[in-house]
């Protein structure tokens, strides 16, 4: 499977993707998918983030060059997840997988972080969510693709492809990439699946 096209994100030109769901969707329940290429590092860049920055919010992006996961709740954060693992390497593509599953009983399971079909297992911070926290995604609220919502900073730098969101699924990265048997290189996989009610591709074609 072959990924044509990407979607250059200069943040010199503060340039981001919007959409509002007319409804709320699985707020228990979600996976996202993306292969990312950084341009600049050492500076906090967000990826994908859909509420009131700083109030209620949640937020996939890089801490400086940290992988970060962020639910915030009336200010106060209920989810907040580190890598202890750089990710500052501007020539090579990146595949993150994240996936939102608070209904599980174990509090680890709860939110699953994958960096090039691999589990993230190592974290500086680890705060999990409660059984059955709703996140800010997913919600009839303001989504962003390569920025901050409402104050429009943080502008990610670099390359976007390939970006999958699935409402009311969990699933693991082999839906979306795969290990070429040769080179040991994990590459993309089409995405076959049903992305339910506020899911979405896209694949900048």
């Amino acid at each position: 499977y072959s990924v044509e096209r990407s979607l250059r994100f200069n943040d010199d030109d503060t340039a981001y993707l919007n959409r509002t769901p007319s409804g709320a969707g699985n707020r228990k329940k979600w996976t996202w998918s993306c292969w990312v290429k950084r341009s600049t590092v050492g500076s906090s860049k967000t990826l994908f983030m859909a509420g009131t920055n700083g109030v209620n919010d949640c937020e996939i992006y890089f801490s400086t060059d940290y992988f970060r996961f962020l639910n915030r709740t009336s200010g106060s954060a209920n989810t907040l997840v580190d890598t202890t693992a750089l990710y500052r390497d501007v020539i090579a593509w990146y595949h993150f997988v994240v996936v939102w599953d608070t209904a599980q009983s174990n509090a680890d399971d709860r939110v699953k972080i994958y960096v090039n079909g691999t589990q993230v297992t190592s974290f500086s911070t680890n705060v999990r969510p409660s059984q059955n926290t709703d996140s800010h995604i997913n919600n009839n609220i303001e989504h962003r693709v390569g920025a901050r919502t409402t104050n429009n900073t943080d502008n990610f730098d670099g390359y976007m492809a390939e970006i999958n969101f699935i409402d009311g699924q969990a699933y693991d990265p082999s839906y979306f990439g795969e290990t070429n048997a040769l080179t040991g290189q994990w590459n993309p996989k089409k995405y076959v699946g049903s992305y339910g009610t506020n899911g979405f591709y896209l694949n900048f074609s």
